[in-house]
């Protein structure tokens, strides 16, 4: 077995290849930036230099390989409009229809399976808010919809062999926003909670890798057209989440702000992505073989702070 990890210099991506490499696959990591290679290379990765826009320069490096992960996102800004994701979801699609043509040039014998990662957004909640491998996709977008639903169909249309695994909205970490916004934020008190009671699907980063690396090495039959969630089951609120950050930091408890004042600040989009309330059915993923290791925040955030330098202050409220 062996990956192509496309997009490996971001958070979730070089956690893919930190993982991969602790289970031992070979991994090729494509990777636009000197410094992510750099990065790469000492995990122990080979390290290609491309453009996720024109894979025709990389794509004989997966020839053979057991899967393609595909973790391309394109830069977003600091507030996130209508406007703003339109432009980003007309980049992501070209990503996708360049991938896709590029592994249909492959012989059908070398062609890996294309391992598409999306956000629980894409998925329509059932009467009780739960999300699982069955749930419909929506039919009206809402926050990062707007990216992976059309990029779902695409991926249809080409007929490439694929699977949809679908994270948590906030994947949290030692890395990307959460090291960078959330902890000096609250830190600060500068990031309040935007009504809070809805039950965010979370996955701590490591799990969100270790679930893509898991799935890419199960038989291809197992996995075709098929979708898994990957989400920890704790159904934790995202006022919870922030305020347990908050203690662990030893920082005061979060002002709650209306959601409102969130929108004019980050953006519709931003808080329909934030607002998001779903029960995460994880079954699918559980069935075979996967485990969490962090199946809550309670046992996620405690390292990821301690890897940010932040060691425990407090203990949150059960």
């Amino acid at each position: 077995m062996s990956l192509i990890v496309v997009g490996a210099g971001g958070f979730i991506g070089h956690r893919v290849v930190t993982e991969a490499a602790l289970a031992g696959v070979p991994t090729v990591a494509v990777v636009r930036s000197a410094t992510s290679a750099e990065r790469l290379r000492h995990i122990g990765a080979q390290v290609v230099q491309g453009d996720a826009q024109h894979p025709d320069h990389w794509i004989d490096q997966a020839r053979g390989a057991a899967a393609v992960v595909d973790l391309v996102q394109p830069a977003l800004p600091t507030r996130l409009s209508g406007r703003a994701m339109t432009a980003i979801a007309a980049t992501r699609q070209k990503i996708t229809e360049a991938l896709t043509r590029s592994l249909a040039q492959l012989p059908t014998s070398d062609r890996p399976i294309l391992v598409s990662v999306s956000g629980a957004d894409d998925l329509q909640p059932r009467s009780d808010s739960t999300i699982d491998h069955l749930s419909p996709l929506r039919q009206q977008p809402v926050g990062f919809a707007h990216i992976g639903l059309p990029v779902r169909r695409l991926i249809s249309a080409s007929g490439i062999p694929a699977v949809y695994v679908y994270l948590g909205n906030l994947v949290y970490g030692p890395g990307k926003g959460f090291a960078d916004t959330l902890v000096p934020g609250l830190l600060r008190r500068r990031i309040p909670v935007f009504g809070g009671g809805n039950r965010l699907p979370l996955v701590h980063v490591t799990d969100a890798a270790r679930a893509i690396v898991h799935l890419a090495g199960l038989d291809h039959n197992q996995l075709v057209d098929r979708s898994y969630v990957v989400a920890d089951p704790a159904r934790a609120t995202l006022a919870e989440f922030m305020r347990a950050t908050a203690t662990l930091l030893g920082a005061p408890a979060p002002r709650s702000a209306p959601r409102l004042i969130g929108r004019l600040a980050m953006g519709a989009i931003a808080m329909q992505t934030l607002e998001l309330d779903a029960v995460p059915d994880t079954s699918a993923l559980t069935a075979t073989g996967f485990n969490f290791r962090y199946p809550s925040y309670r046992e996620g955030l405690p390292p990821t702070l301690a890897a940010l330098g932040h060691p425990r202050k407090g203990t949150p409220q059960s």
